[in-house]
């Protein structure tokens, strides 16, 4: 199985850039690339936290309002059958 690989010409003999700066490039864009990858996975995931605890809270308020609506319907209900 014959694979031909393609060199860019920036890459080859001669092309005027020393191996360190090749690296030094190398070496910041992969830095670059993994900030951001991590950068933004850690930025949605805060907003999912944040967006999740919202509806906790809405959902906790909201069950107490339905068990303090329920309460004062017995509540009435009780004064009614106390004043018959």
């Amino acid at each position: 199985m014959n694979i031909k690989l393609h060199t860019p010409k920036t890459l080859k003999t001669g092309s005027g850039m020393s191996s360190a700066k090749q690296f030094l490039l190398s070496l910041i864009a992969t830095s670059v690339s993994i900030i951001l990858t991590f950068g933004t996975a850690a930025i949605i995931d805060h907003n999912k936290k944040q967006t999740a605890k919202k509806e906790m809270v809405m959902m906790i308020i909201s069950d107490i309002d339905n068990s303090i609506q329920l309460v004062e319907k017995v509540d009435t209900a009780l004064h009614l059958c106390r004043d018959l």
